[in-house]
C-alpha cells in the first residue's frame, strides 16, 4: 500500500516537473519573440526592455563557463558597433541590439542546471516587469503620460498589448480604474480608445454589456461611462473622432444617445460644442424632445440645461424647431423642468440665480428679451414652414407639463385662432344636430315598412349623411327637400 501512494506522489512529481519545464520553455519563446520585435513596440516599452536585458545580462554574467564563446563574440561586436558608430545615441541603439542579439543566443542554450535555473528565474522577471510597465503606462492619468498619439503609433500600442493583453482587464493608477478610462481622460492619449476597445472585445477580457470597456462606470470622478466622458470633454475635434470612429466600428449605437443621456450631458457643459451637438442631434433628433430620467419627476430636456450662455440657447432651440418646426419645438420652451417652470416664465435663473447660485447649470443668467429676442428670430428664418396653431394651441392647453404662458404666447401670434376653433366646432355641432334630425326623420317614416324598402331607406339615408356633411350637397338636398 506505502509502495503504491510512493509511485502516485513520484508520478506527481514527476507531472509537475513537466508542466514546470513546458511553461519555462512557453516563457523562454515569448521572450525571444518579445526581444525579436523589440522595434515594433511603443517607445517606453523599447526602453524597457534595452534596461531589462542590460540588468539581465548582469544577474547571468558570472556564470561565464558555458558563456565563454558568447562573451568573445560580444567584444568583438561591441567593437564593431563602436568602430562603425560615431555618434553616441547610435553606439547606443547599436548596443542595445548586441545585447538582445546575446541575450537571444543565451535563451536557446541548452545550459548546465545551476545556469539555466538562474535565466529561467530572470525570463520569469523580464516578462512581469514588462507586463507591469505597460500597465503602469496605460494607468498614468497625466496627460503628459508615455503613451502619446503624437509619437506612439496605434501598431506599436497594439503590438504590446497583444503580448499583454490581461493589462487591460487590470484595475490600477491613482483612480483603481481601468486602462480604457484613463485614455478617456487624457486628450494625448484618446485615439487609442477603439483599439483597446476592439481589443479587449477580441480577448473576451469583460462582460458583453460592458462592450469592450466603454460602458464601465467611472466610480470615483464623475460615474460616467466612456461614452459620457466623449461628450464631456472640451476638446471638440479629437473627442468627435474617437466617437465617429467608435460608430463605425459598431461600438456605439443610435440608442445609446438616449439611453446614457448623451445630449443632456452636452447641454450641462457650459460652452456646448457645436460639432458634437450636430453629430449626436442629426443621428437621433428625438433626443432634443426626451427629457432627462435621472430625476424622479419632470426631466429636463436638452434646452433646460443650454443656459450657460444665450449662444448655447439659440443653437439648441434652432435645432429643435428646425427638426420639430409644426407644434413640439415652440412647445419645448414652456415644458416645466425639475429646476424650474419653463425658460421663458421669468428671466432664465435670474430670480433663482440671484438666491443660490449653484442652483443653475452655469453662472450667465439672461433676461426674458433676449430670450424672445433669439426666439422670434429663429421663428422668421423658419417662417416656411409654419407652426400649426392650432395643434399646438391644444397640446399646450391639455399637457399638464407645459406651462399655460404657451397657451398665451400662441394666442398672441395669431388671436383669431381661437374663433377659428370655435367656428370650426359651431359647424361641425351643427352638421351633426342635422344629420342626427334626418335620420330620426327617416327612421319614423321606415316603420311597418318592408325589409327591401328598409335596405333602400338606408341606403338613401346613407346618401343623406354624406349630403349633409358636404355643405354643397346640403343645399343641393334642402331644395330637393322643398320641391317635395
Amino acid at each position: 500500500m506505502d509502495e503504491m501512494i510512493d509511485d502516485r506522489q513520484q508520478q506527481a512529481e514527476a507531472a509537475e516537473q513537466i508542466a514546470a519545464a513546458a511553461e519555462v520553455r512557453r516563457q523562454r519563446v515569448e521572450l525571444i519573440i518579445v526581444l525579436e520585435k523589440h522595434d515594433e513596440f511603443h517607445l517606453r516599452t523599447r526602453n524597457k526592455i534595452d534596461e531589462l536585458v542590460e540588468e539581465f545580462l548582469t544577474v547571468t554574467k558570472d556564470d561565464s563557463t558555458n558563456m565563454l564563446h558568447i562573451s568573445i563574440y560580444d567584444r568583438q561586436q561591441q567593437a564593431e558597433a563602436e568602430a562603425a558608430e560615431q555618434e553616441q545615441i547610435a553606439a547606443t541603439a547599436a548596443e542595445c541590439r548586441r545585447q538582445r542579439v546575446k541575450l537571444i543566443s543565451i535563451l536557446k542554450q541548452n545550459n548546465d542546471p545551476r545556469t539555466r535555473n538562474k535565466i529561467d528565474e530572470s525570463v520569469g522577471s523580464f516578462l512581469t516587469r514588462t507586463k507591469d510597465d505597460i500597465h503602469a503606462m496605460l494607468c498614468d492619468s497625466k496627460d503628459e503620460a508615455p503613451n502619446d498619439s503624437n509619437r506612439d503609433t496605434e501598431a506599436e500600442i497594439e503590438t504590446a498589448l497583444r503580448f499583454f493583453p490581461e493589462v487591460l482587464s487590470r484595475r490600477g493608477g491613482p483612480y483603481n480604474m481601468y486602462p480604457i478610462q484613463y485614455l478617456a481622460i487624457k486628450a494625448k492619449a484618446l485615439s487609442f480608445i477603439p483599439l483597446v476597445a476592439r481589443l479587449a472585445l477580441e480577448f473576451s477580457l469583460f462582460e458583453e454589456k460592458e462592450r469592450g470597456g466603454l460602458l464601465l462606470e467611472d466610480i470615483h470622478l464623475s460615474r460616467d461611462n466612456i461614452l459620457q466622458i466623449l461628450v464631456r470633454q472640451d476638446v471638440e475635434d479629437t473627442y468627435l473622432n474617437v466617437m465617429i470612429q467608435l460608430r463605425q466600428m459598431g461600438y456605439f449605437n443610435k440608442e445609446d444617445i438616449q439611453k446614457y443621456s448623451l445630449v443632456l450631458r452636452l447641454c450641462e457643459c457650459r460652452g456646448i460644442s457645436e460639432k458634437k451637438f450636430r453629430f449626436l442631434v442629426e443621428w437621433d433628433p428625438t433626443s432634443l424632445i426626451k427629457t432627462d430620467g435621472r430625476y424622479e419627476q419632470n426631466g429636463s430636456l436638452p434646452l433646460h440645461f443650454a443656459t450657460s450662455t444665450i449662444q448655447d440657447f439659440r443653437m439648441v432651440f434652432e435645432y429643435g424647431i428646425r427638426y420639430y418646426p409644426k407644434k413640439k419645438g415652440i412647445s419645448l420652451l414652456f415644458q416645466n423642468s425639475y429646476y424650474r417652470t419653463n425658460l421663458v416664465h421669468n428671466d432664465i435663473h435670474i430670480d433663482e440665480w440671484k438666491k443660490n447660485p449653484r442652483c443653475g447649470f452655469g453662472p450667465t443668467p439672461f433676461r426674458k428679451v433676449h430670450v424672445m429676442k433669439v426666439v422670434e428670430d429663429i421663428l422668421i428664418r423658419y417662417s416656411d414652414t409654419p407652426i400649426n396653431i392650432t395643434e399646438a394651441l391644444i397640446t399646450a392647453a391639455i399637457d399638464k407639463d407645459i406651462h399655460l404662458d404657451c397657451v398665451y404666447f400662441l394666442l398672441r401670434r395669431e388671436p383669431d385662432v381661437v374663433m377659428k376653433l370655435m367656428l370650426s366646432s359651431s359647424i361641425l355641432t351643427s352638421l351633426k344636430l342635422e344629420s342626427n334630425d334626418d335620420n330620426s326623420k327617416k327612421d319614423d317614416s321606415n316603420d311597418g315598412g318592408s325589409s327591401s324598402d328598409n335596405n333602400m331607406h338606408s341606403v338613401n339615408d346613407n346618401d343623406d349623411l354624406m349630403a349633409t356633411t358636404n355643405p354643397k350637397k346640403r343645399k343641393r338636398k334642402k331644395r330637393e327637400d322643398d320641391e317635395k
